[in-house]
């Protein structure tokens, strides 16, 4: 895992913007400490120079120049890496990284199927020089072309530089798990993998009113629009081609790959054979790994089931013999987990360790948060999963399994739960419904007239849609509240309103700490199978992501069993209680249209206070 930069003018590349370009490339060095690439290329005559600066490794490198001789050459395209060494650690991993038909490609994330490809690249006669996931990617796109992006099974950004077309390839994982964003004008093409790389740019950019207003308004702001009017963020499941012949510049973007939700026609016991053996294997994919990895653990179901499976497989990726585990803990607090996470450290005999954010919160390192989010952030969850980032590199860990998707792919939110019987009622099966609710009312220990009051409550939303009192539109929060089936509000989860903003949290959290994390749950083979099934391996008998509880029978029962629904739950009141006059001086900093926008939690307008005052330096 890495950080990219690529820049196209059509103009050409002065020796101010280069200048620019590479401190825009030094913002992210937390993503890449392990080496820094430059090229830069001519695509008119296709010469091309590799900048050397004083973090490029020793590589075997041709047509090397220093920054003196770089402002005397004509060029048009700056590719940029920073490199987080993780597969293949030598230099031959060494990126901006040509392949022998002169492709250039950067990219950033890992393709944990790498192995399997390359043997397949193989057999069609590629022959390879290095260990590294990133020649196999340039193989493949040798091979197939665009097509090569749907036999990736792992989480990227690539821009590859086709020098034979003269065009860019540019193409993003199926779910975000690594984002990329883009600034695009009638000369020039921008790729980013953090908005902090912005900065030195000189760019000119409008805050974007209707992101902001979203985000006070519980409304996701991780689609393709961000903070700011001019950049985007390239979609997930996709890829684009830009060339690069033309008088301006022009992105055709394609769709590659769309969550599979035909029916599966295994029976009950196949189902959950099969789910058991995919999900073995997409954690079996994450721990390939040539440094050492170690586990994040909340003492929830998810990120447990992740522990226990990899312990069948860890002593053949690793050398160590026991995994090591992180987790952040709030003692004595509402929310603490300290139990599950120790019961889990005790059963396994496993070392593990532990930090409290709470005890450990400043100022500074809350600004630092939403410096490395390049977004205000809306919980205090943020800085838990901060803290556990930063013990992580303490112990000189570079990559961790997390437990993030499950409640995703498996209705592991309460309102799944509520929205389920909403459909069950719909499709008028009550007999069903209230013996489920009975169930679910009696696990949680709450009145069943609660539980019966809640889904009336989407009962009566989807009659409000259906007598035409609510319009469908094409806002987010419409099409979430209209969608009547369980699946499709999973998918929604999945790839709109929930999953977008988790997963580009995590990876700033993670890599603020130059620390790569894995989701054995959005293995999109997984994700294809949970999409499949039906919603009654989901939700059943009152248990939610019940076919995992009985696919992964290692955990304590628990664990497996455990009727709270928590993960990295934090004293979010307490925290805004203990330090509020300190939060509301960020409001000093809201532009005055900001200041009276309403929000319901009050932290979010702390937080784009904060955000805003970071805007400024």
């Amino acid at each position: 895992m890495c950080g990219i930069l690529a820049y196209f003018n059509s103009d050409g590349i002065g020796a101010g913007q280069l200048a620019n370009l590479t401190a825009s490339l030094k913002k992210i060095s937390h993503r890449g400490p392990d080496g820094e690439g430059i090229t830069l290329i001519n695509t008119r005559t296709g010469a091309f120079h590799n900048l050397i600066t004083d973090e490029t490794p020793q590589a075997d490198l041709t047509n090397k120049i220093n920054i003196e001789q770089a402002n005397n050459i004509e060029f048009d395209l700056f590719f940029g890496h920073r490199r987080l060494s993780i597969i293949d650690v030598s230099v031959n991993g060494h990126q901006p990284m040509v392949y022998e038909n002169g492709n250039w490609l950067i990219f950033n994330g890992e393709i944990y199927n790498y192995i399997e490809l390359r043997e397949e690249l193989k057999s069609l006669n590629f022959k390879f020089k290095t260990d590294s996931d990133t020649e196999v990617i340039h193989a493949a796109y040798q091979a197939w072309g665009s097509d090569c992006i749907s036999k990736f099974n792992g989480m990227f950004s690539i821009v590859i530089y086709d020098s034979k077309k003269r065009e860019l390839f540019s193409g993003s994982d199926r779910f975000g798990v690594k984002p990329m964003y883009y600034y695009k004008t009638q000369k020039e093409l921008l790729f980013v993998s953090e908005l902090v790389q912005l900065n030195p740019l000189n760019l000119r950019l409008t805050y974007n009113q209707n992101t902001i207003s979203g985000f006070l308004n519980n409304i996701s702001v991780d689609g393709g629009e961000t903070f700011y009017k001019e950049i985007n963020r390239h979609p997930s499941s996709h890829f684009s081609v830009i060339p690069l012949t033309k008088d301006s510049v022009s992105m055709h973007t394609k769709k590659y790959y769309e969550i599979d939700l035909k029916p599966s026609a295994l029976k009950s016991n196949d189902i959950i054979d099969n789910f058991k053996e995919l999900f073995e294997s997409a954690v079996k994919l994450r721990l390939r790994s040539d440094v050492p990895l170690g586990f994040s653990v909340s003492g929830g179901l998810d990120s447990s089931a992740v522990l226990y499976t990899a312990l069948k497989y860890l002593n053949s990726f690793q050398e160590q013999q026991k995994p090591v585990t992180f987790s952040a803990i709030f003692p004595g607090l509402e929310g603490d987990e300290s139990y599950f996470i120790k019961l889990i450290e005790k059963d396994l005999n496993i070392t593990s360790f532990y930090t409290n954010p709470l005890e450990e919160f400043n100022f500074g390192e809350f600004e630092k948060i939403i410096y490395h989010q390049n977004f205000p952030i809306n919980s205090t969850s943020y800085y838990a999963e901060w803290s556990v980032a930063k013990l992580i590199h303490s112990k000189n860990i570079k990559v961790v399994l997390v437990g993030q998707g499950g409640d995703e792919l498996l209705a592991g939110y309460h309102y799944h739960f509520y929205r389920y019987c909403r459909e069950l009622i719909l499709k008028g099966k009550i007999t069903k419904y209230l013996a489920l609710a009975k169930k679910y009312a009696e696990i949680k220990n709450v009145d069943v007239n609660l539980v019966h009051k809640n889904v009336l409550n989407e009962v009566k939303l989807a009659a409000k849609f259906k007598l035409g009192l609510t319009k469908y539109g094409r806002s987010l929060v419409n099409k979430w509240d209209n969608a009547n089936t369980l699946v499709e509000l999973l998918k929604l989860d999945l790839n709109e309103n929930i999953m977008p903003t988790l997963l580009r949290a995590d990876d700033r959290n993670s890599m603020a700490f130059s620390v790569e994390t894995r989701h054995p749950f959005l293995d999109y083979r997984l994700v294809d199978f949970c999409f499949s099934i039906p919603s009654d391996f989901k939700i059943k008998d009152g248990w939610q992501k019940s076919i995992l509880r009985e696919a992964v029978k290692e955990m304590p029962e628990e664990i497996k069993y455990r009727k709270d629904k928590k993960g990295y739950t934090t004293p979010h009141n307490l925290w805004i209680d203990k330090y509020r006059s300190e939060f509301e001086e960020y409001l000093n900093y809201l532009p005055v249209e900001y200041k009276g926008m309403n929000s319901e939690d009050e932290f979010k307008k702390y937080s784009l206070g904060a955000w805003f005052k970071l805007q400024t330096r």
